[in-house]
């Protein structure tokens, strides 16, 4: 093999690996929080298990051990800065458009935050869910609700393309 065969290979699944990576701010129950990069595969399988435990390396480059009962909620973020200057609205000002369900989500400590849900069984029967944030110009793109942290969630509607 030569060389520029083995640097485009490594460089091809160097570029692979970071793509599975998604930049995420977890936020915890007790209020604490850690920005890191988490695995696709693993934002798999906390969709599907409560008490999964995962590594999260976070942006100082140190590898943190999670564990998803700890966790408030995952945000999956365009950036880890976001903007200070930036008012992001929580709910919907009008019927939403796109495709799922429509709900509002009370979390313990007295935030809420509304957005649009998978319309699937996985939304209600699972530990966790998954919610678009009603507001496109947030640096959230997506927030993986744990259901433990919940004091509440209502179905507002349907969203409708």
């Amino acid at each position: 093999m030569s060389g520029q065969t083995r640097t485009h290979t490594r460089t091809a699944q160097h570029t692979a690996e970071r793509e599975k990576l998604h930049k995420a701010v977890f936020r915890y129950l007790d209020g604490s929080m850690l920005r890191g990069y988490l695995n696709s595969d693993d934002l798999e399988l906390i969709g599907k298990d409560e008490f999964v435990s995962f590594p999260v390396k976070s942006t100082d480059g140190q590898v943190h051990e999670v564990r998803a009962t700890a966790l408030k909620a995952i945000f999956l973020v365009k950036t880890f800065e976001g903007s200070r200057d930036y008012s992001e609205f929580k709910v919907f000002t009008n019927q939403p458009n796109g495709k799922g369900v429509w709900v509002r989500v009370h979390f313990l400590d007295g935030e809420i935050i509304e957005g649009i849900a998978p319309n699937s069984l996985d939304t209600y029967a699972n530990p966790v869910f998954y919610l678009v944030p009603p507001d496109p110009g947030s640096n959230n793109q997506a927030v993986l609700v744990s259901k433990c942290s919940l004091h509440g969630m209502q179905i507002l509607g349907l969203a409708a393309d």
